[in-house]
């Protein structure tokens, strides 16, 4: 063989060698990327609004509207995590409940909301709820209340208990769980 023929063979073989190496680092250079990438995005991205305001409707007239000075919303944009909360149940587009509470959590797909951290709700005719927690499902009637339950239904009747089931207008009221409930006569 010839010296030029020999020194190609050389240079050809050692690029060939020298691409192999480069081309199986590559791949495990780029392995971790894609592993890290795929990573980064499965971790939850969340947004912060301040001063949010959710509102639920049907058939176009407003059900229940939060007013929050915080909102935190996941990536898919289901949930949100409220601070400082305030609101209006209404019902024939006039406020029925009024609420407020220091936290509070709404999910979208399923119009689940939950006040918590010392929740309060106030009747148009003054009957009002104190709860660890209270929380409805817009597609029901019912508010549901845990911990620490106080009902006062006007000066004439006060209940406490674990939990209770109430519909908006107090009309049926279900205390349950080491419950106590006291009738005060009013003198005339």
């Amino acid at each position: 063989m010839k010296k030029r023929t020999k020194i190609s063979l050389i240079f050809l073989s050692t690029a060939i060698i020298l691409s192999v190496i480069a081309f199986i680092l590559s791949i495990k250079l780029t392995s971790d990327f894609e592993k890290s990438m795929k990573s980064a995005d499965s971790q939850k991205e969340e947004v912060k609004i301040h001063d949010v305001i959710i509102t639920e409707t049907k058939e176009g007239v407003k059900y229940w509207e939060i007013y929050a000075k915080i909102g935190e919303y996941d990536s898919k944009k289901t949930n949100a995590i409220l601070t400082d909360i305030v609101g209006n149940y209404y019902k024939e587009g006039k406020v029925v409940l009024s609420f407020t509470a220091p936290k509070g959590f709404y999910n979208s797909d399923n119009k689940l909301v939950k006040l918590h951290g010392g929740a309060y709700v106030v009747a148009e005719d003054g009957n009002k709820v104190k709860a660890d927690e209270i929380s409805w499902v817009s597609t029901t009637d019912k508010i549901k209340a845990k911990g620490n339950v106080k009902i006062f239904k006007g000066t004439d009747f006060i209940a406490t208990g674990n939990s209770a089931d109430i519909n908006t207008d107090f009309t049926n009221l279900e205390i349950m769980g080491n419950t106590q409930v006291k009738v005060f006569k009013t003198e005339k």
